[in-house]
């Protein structure tokens, strides 16, 4: 059947959820886009991310708050090209940079080179952290086709698929001529 498995920060105590769990698939996935995200440098305090709207400022607060599910602050508008320039503190961004990150498997138990807590202690009692990673990913990386669905599970897409009674080609995928 296969391991199954999960990102896993060791030091805070959070993992993380790919939505396709054995490991040929985690890293075959664009759901890992996450990981240098978590692993980044960065400021103590948290990191703000400076975005720009075509709003004046009180519209373009309430628009990234919306946005972002966190307060923001106005840090600068032009009256004369019409932006308005807002920051959000992220809480995700860089929180995993320096702490000991694993992918655990459900197998961990038997790894020769993991001595720490097996797949289901992590399951039942560190805080799996995906939704909120994702969420905050996504408002961070904008571009609509990078952003990591949650709640839907994509499988990868071969070519073309043979099953015993018939074969099926993946309409996505165009033929080389």
């Amino acid at each position: 059947m296969g391991q199954y498995f999960l990102i896993v920060n060791l030091d805070k105590r959070e993992y993380i959820r790919p939505r396709l769990l054995k490991l040929w698939e985690i890293c075959a996935n664009n759901d890992v886009r996450m990981l240098p995200y978590l692993l980044a440098t960065n400021n103590p305090e948290g990191t703000g991310i400076i975005k720009f709207y075509d709003l004046p400022p009180e519209e373009a607060k309430r628009k990234c708050e919306e946005e972002s599910g966190r307060e923001c602050e106005v840090v600068y508008h032009s009256e004369e090209w019409g932006y308005t320039m807002v920051e959000s503190k992220l809480k995700y961004f860089g929180r995993w940079c320096g702490d000991r990150i694993a992918v655990v498997g459900d197998y961990a138990d038997d790894a020769t080179n993991y001595n720490g807590p097996s797949f289901d202690h992590i399951e039942e009692t560190f805080k799996d952290i995906t939704n909120e990673v994702i969420d905050e990913f996504n408002w961070f990386i904008e571009v609509d086709d990078l952003k990591v669905e949650k709640d839907t599970i994509k499988f990868i897409n071969p070519d073309m698929v043979i099953t015993a009674g018939k074969a099926y080609e993946n309409p996505k995928v165009k033929p080389k001529k």
